[in-house]
């Protein structure tokens, strides 16, 4: 029985996969990426089309930028901006609010490992794919 089986009977199937990827660790994933390839390479290629990475958020226009940070946390948004490139930073603040930016740049300096970092950037993009499902995002939008 191949792993994408239960995926493909289901009519909700292929968005349950490509969030379940999207909120996946970076390792896990590419372990289900490669058996993926192996049992059928065009359905996981597909997969990979829709699914949103940490870069697929950055590079969000402003106005769905803001719309992802609008519903995150601002200790969220503040572990996630942690090690990025300044002007990486500067975008995402200047799309919240400014009292989610102030809170948010408390966040940034705090001491917490890549663990936190990574699980912070996963909550982000699964809050980018509840406001693609809200219509609130368009980008890598999944249509069924």
């Amino acid at each position: 029985m191949s792993v994408f089986s239960r995926y493909k009977r289901a009519p909700e199937g292929f968005r349950q996969i490509v969030e379940l990827w999207e909120a996946t660790s970076a390792s896990k994933r590419q372990k289900m990426i490669d058996i993926g390839k192996v049992e059928d390479p065009e359905y996981t290629a597909r997969i990979l089309q829709f699914t949103f990475s940490w870069e697929d958020i950055v590079k969000l226009p402003d106005m769905e930028l803001a719309e992802v940070v609008a519903k995150t946390p601002a200790k969220i948004v503040g572990y996630a901006l942690q090690g990025l490139p300044e002007q990486v930073a500067v975008r995402f603040l200047k799309c919240a609010s400014p009292p989610v930016a102030a809170e948010a740049k408390e966040f940034m300096t705090a001491k917490i490992g890549p663990r936190e970092i990574d699980g912070a950037r996963l909550k982000i993009i699964t809050v980018a794919r509840e406001c693609e499902r809200g219509g609130k995002v368009k980008t890598k939008r999944i249509a069924l």
